[in-house]
Protein backbone atom coordinates (compact mmCIF):
# COMPACT_ATOMS: atom_id res chain seq x y z
CA UNK A 1 0.00 0.00 0.00
CA UNK A 2 1.55 3.45 -1.12
CA UNK A 3 1.83 6.03 1.84
CA UNK A 4 0.55 9.46 1.67
CA UNK A 5 3.97 10.65 1.29
CA UNK A 6 4.50 8.67 -1.90
CA UNK A 7 1.31 9.47 -3.25
CA UNK A 8 2.19 13.40 -3.11
CA UNK A 9 5.60 12.84 -4.16
CA UNK A 10 4.25 11.26 -7.34
CA UNK A 11 2.03 13.73 -8.00
CA UNK A 12 4.52 16.50 -7.33
CA UNK A 13 6.50 14.55 -9.94
CA UNK A 14 3.67 15.03 -12.42
CA UNK A 15 3.12 18.33 -11.54
CA UNK A 16 6.67 19.34 -11.82
CA UNK A 17 6.97 17.09 -15.46
CA UNK A 18 3.41 18.45 -16.60
CA UNK A 19 3.94 22.15 -15.43
CA UNK A 20 6.99 22.65 -17.55
CA UNK A 21 6.31 21.02 -20.82
CA UNK A 22 4.16 23.97 -22.23
CA UNK A 23 6.40 26.36 -20.80
CA UNK A 24 9.60 25.02 -22.26
CA UNK A 25 7.69 24.63 -25.69
CA UNK A 26 6.92 28.49 -25.09
CA UNK A 27 10.26 29.65 -24.43
CA UNK A 28 11.64 28.01 -27.06
CA UNK A 29 9.32 29.25 -29.43
CA UNK A 30 10.51 32.54 -28.32
CA UNK A 31 14.07 31.65 -28.53
CA UNK A 32 13.64 30.63 -32.27
CA UNK A 33 14.11 34.24 -32.55
CA UNK A 34 16.95 35.46 -30.45
CA UNK A 35 20.27 35.35 -31.57
CA UNK A 36 22.82 31.83 -30.57
CA UNK A 37 23.98 33.63 -27.55
CA UNK A 38 20.85 34.59 -26.40
CA UNK A 39 19.24 31.11 -27.04
CA UNK A 40 21.47 29.62 -24.93
CA UNK A 41 20.65 32.41 -22.01
CA UNK A 42 17.51 32.33 -22.26
CA UNK A 43 15.59 31.63 -19.26
CA UNK A 44 12.38 30.90 -20.52
CA UNK A 45 14.02 28.11 -21.75
CA UNK A 46 16.48 26.34 -19.35
CA UNK A 47 14.93 27.39 -15.85
CA UNK A 48 11.66 25.28 -17.13
CA UNK A 49 14.11 22.67 -17.71
CA UNK A 50 15.92 22.82 -14.89
CA UNK A 51 12.57 22.09 -12.84
CA UNK A 52 11.32 19.54 -15.19
CA UNK A 53 14.58 17.88 -14.35
CA UNK A 54 14.25 18.17 -10.53
CA UNK A 55 10.76 16.37 -11.22
CA UNK A 56 12.92 13.44 -12.09
CA UNK A 57 15.14 13.46 -9.80
CA UNK A 58 11.98 13.32 -7.35
CA UNK A 59 10.75 10.74 -9.67
CA UNK A 60 13.71 8.29 -9.28
CA UNK A 61 14.41 9.00 -5.70
CA UNK A 62 10.71 7.86 -5.15
CA UNK A 63 10.59 4.81 -7.16
CA UNK A 64 13.30 3.20 -4.40
CA UNK A 65 10.46 3.87 -2.10
CA UNK A 66 7.06 2.82 -4.45
CA UNK A 67 5.80 0.66 -6.24
CA UNK A 68 7.10 0.94 -9.89
CA UNK A 69 3.89 -0.22 -11.66
CA UNK A 70 1.65 2.49 -9.24
CA UNK A 71 4.43 5.07 -9.74
CA UNK A 72 4.25 5.35 -13.65
CA UNK A 73 0.63 5.70 -14.33
CA UNK A 74 0.62 8.03 -11.86
CA UNK A 75 3.22 10.32 -12.74
CA UNK A 76 2.67 9.83 -16.31
CA UNK A 77 -1.19 10.23 -16.06
CA UNK A 78 -0.76 13.66 -13.97
CA UNK A 79 1.82 15.07 -15.99
CA UNK A 80 -0.65 14.94 -19.26
CA UNK A 81 -3.48 16.63 -17.31
CA UNK A 82 -1.07 19.25 -15.10
CA UNK A 83 0.47 20.02 -18.98
CA UNK A 84 -3.32 20.52 -20.32
CA UNK A 85 -3.82 23.20 -17.43
CA UNK A 86 -0.54 24.70 -17.72
CA UNK A 87 -1.31 25.34 -21.60
CA UNK A 88 -4.83 26.67 -20.70
CA UNK A 89 -3.98 29.15 -17.92
CA UNK A 90 -1.12 30.59 -20.30
CA UNK A 91 -3.29 30.90 -22.57
CA UNK A 92 -2.64 28.29 -25.49
CA UNK A 93 -5.31 27.70 -27.83
CA UNK A 94 -7.96 23.98 -27.45
CA UNK A 95 -9.30 23.08 -30.27
CA UNK A 96 -11.49 20.38 -28.64
CA UNK A 97 -12.40 21.26 -25.20
CA UNK A 98 -14.40 18.46 -24.52
CA UNK A 99 -12.21 16.08 -25.26
CA UNK A 100 -9.44 17.29 -23.19
CA UNK A 101 -12.07 17.69 -20.35
CA UNK A 102 -13.20 13.87 -20.89
CA UNK A 103 -9.38 12.84 -21.47
CA UNK A 104 -8.10 14.62 -18.28
CA UNK A 105 -11.55 12.85 -16.08
CA UNK A 106 -10.61 9.19 -17.43
CA UNK A 107 -6.91 10.25 -16.42
CA UNK A 108 -7.92 10.90 -12.88
CA UNK A 109 -9.60 8.09 -12.85
CA UNK A 110 -7.52 5.80 -14.10
CA UNK A 111 -4.63 7.49 -11.27
CA UNK A 112 -7.27 6.80 -8.42
CA UNK A 113 -8.28 2.96 -9.61
CA UNK A 114 -4.79 2.63 -9.50
CA UNK A 115 -4.33 3.81 -6.29
CA UNK A 116 -7.55 1.92 -4.97
CA UNK A 117 -6.96 -1.61 -6.40
CA UNK A 118 -3.52 -1.25 -4.65
CA UNK A 119 -4.68 -0.73 -1.04
CA UNK A 120 -7.39 -3.66 -2.22
CA UNK A 121 -4.52 -6.40 -2.96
Amino acid sequence: MASLKEVLALVLVGALWGCTNPLMRQGSATAQQSSVLSKWLHVRVWLPYAVNQSGSLLFYYTLGHSDLSLAVPICNGLALVFSILTSYWIGEPMTDSLSVIVGSACVVAGVTVCLTAREDA
